[in-house]
């Protein structure tokens, strides 16, 4: 399948809050938790982006985080607006990436594909220069972890973190692409 990567405009986020529903668990992944970043203008075709089919037909979103290392007792967590990673490309930051696949999507095969299209892009966006993209997991999503692994992905930080308003343990992994 090929991808295409859009800007994320007010369409494909009202699509994706309005009606992507995943099942069971999953549903801590549900859009309407994630309203207001979806929604901020300033990320669309900067940190936040639409994937496209063939079709033209939404079928997930990117997401795209740089974050300068910090010492753990600091109180700034050491978040880069995209605008000065653009201006300073000799600057080497943390990249973080977060996707989602359309719900009746998953399970189906193409995550393998998806992930790799979706860090290819974003390096490529970004002139990325760094040793590594991050990305963070609950640890209940085993068939993600599993997926992440086969991508080469390693964990390097078991932590907990707050999704949809709860306390869940989470995994921080990492890819080297250098």
């Amino acid at each position: 399948m090929k991808f295409k990567f859009d800007p994320m405009n007010l369409e494909y986020a009202r699509e994706m809050i309005d009606n992507w529903k995943y099942d069971g668990e999953y549903h801590i992944y549900d859009y309407i938790n994630e309203e207001e970043c979806l929604l901020d203008k300033e990320t669309w075709g900067l940190g936040r982006f639409a994937v496209l089919n063939e079709e033209d037909n939404l079928i997930g979103e990117v997401t795209i985080e740089f974050f300068e290392e910090e010492d753990e007792d600091s109180e700034d967590d050491g978040y880069v607006e995209h605008h000065v990673v653009k201006s300073n490309p000799q600057n080497i930051y943390e990249m973080w990436m977060g996707w989602g696949l359309k719900p009746e999507l998953c399970g189906k095969g193409l995550g393998k594909e998806f992930i790799s299209e979706c860090i290819d892009f974003s390096v490529k966006e970004y002139d990325y220069k760094g040793e590594f993209i991050r990305c963070g997991v609950v640890a209940f999503n085993k068939r993600a972890i599993k997926l992440y692994k086969k991508l080469d992905f390693e964990t390097f930080l078991v932590c907990e973190g707050e999704i949809a308003g709860k306390k869940h343990r989470v995994f921080r992994m990492r890819k080297k692409i250098k």
